[in-house]
């Protein structure tokens, strides 16, 4: 009987957790040679918002709204930014995700997602 409650709890269970929502997948971000090279997939089409602005302005200097697609590609040109901390920001309905671009002038370090 225990083994049966069990099973009907899960198979109740399976369905919420087969609609649930996806996230933006940063699939590849990588800095090479002063460019940023971003790719997103499983968009599920949804409208995402890819942005890069400057963290002590807020100046927005790249931004970009993708619609029915699933996926995204970009490559951005860092070299003629001056010296300080940017942030790449993707946001997907409530899911936001954010990486942040630090460039010196011994070069160009970014952090993990968050």
């Amino acid at each position: 009987m225990k083994s049966l409650l069990f099973f009907l709890l899960l198979g109740t269970c399976v369905p919420a957790f087969a609609s649930a929502p996806v996230e933006p997948l940063i699939t590849r971000s990588s800095v090479e040679d002063s460019r940023l090279a971003l790719t997103l997939a499983n968009l599920e089409q949804d409208r995402t918002v890819v942005q890069l602005y400057n963290f002590v302005t807020n100046e927005t200097l790249y931004s970009k709204v993708v619609r029915n697609h699933n996926g995204f590609s970009v490559s951005l040109s860092l070299k003629e930014l001056p010296e300080g901390r940017y942030i790449v920001c993707v946001k997907k309905g409530d899911t936001v995700r954010r990486q942040v671009i630090l460039k010196t002038e011994a070069g160009i370090q970014c952090s993990a997602w968050k």
